[in-house]
């Protein structure tokens, strides 16, 4: 299954263990998953790490080498225009749509409010656990 995990589960994966993001990108790591993620999406994770963590930038390079090594990346060659509460979640589907992922884990209200979106669903890290975890 290839799944899109947004900035906000990302950063709880990788920052505060034990939860569910983390057990999301650890199916990842482990390769029962595939993980997409893009440049903007990546970017957008290195920027959080460093203005509201305080990580130094070389940390966050460092955080972000750990999601390249087991990601695939996405180029959207197309620009996404869905969501006009908050157009940054935008990058979120447009990498979703360009890597065909059939899953976005996103604790974001905007994305999750739209459930699907061009056949790609929508859910919470502790929704996706429970579908994964039921086969």
């Amino acid at each position: 299954m290839r799944i899109v995990l947004d900035t906000n589960v990302l950063v709880s994966a990788i920052l505060f263990p034990g939860g569910a993001p983390e057990t999301v990108f650890r199916l990842a790591l482990e390769g029962k998953l595939e993980l997409v993620t893009s440049p903007t999406l990546l970017t957008e994770f290195a920027r959080v790490l460093t203005e509201k963590f305080g990580h130094t930038a070389p940390q966050s390079r460092e955080r972000v080498r750990r999601i390249v090594a087991v990601a695939q990346i996405a180029e959207p060659d197309t620009s996404v225009h869905e969501i006009d509460d908050d157009p940054d979640d935008d990058r979120v589907l447009g990498a979703a749509l360009a890597s065909d992922a059939s899953v976005i884990v996103s604790g974001d209200k905007h994305l999750l409010r739209l459930g699907t979106w061009r056949g790609i669903r929508m859910l919470a890290p502790a929704a996706f656990l429970k579908e994964f975890e039921s086969g």
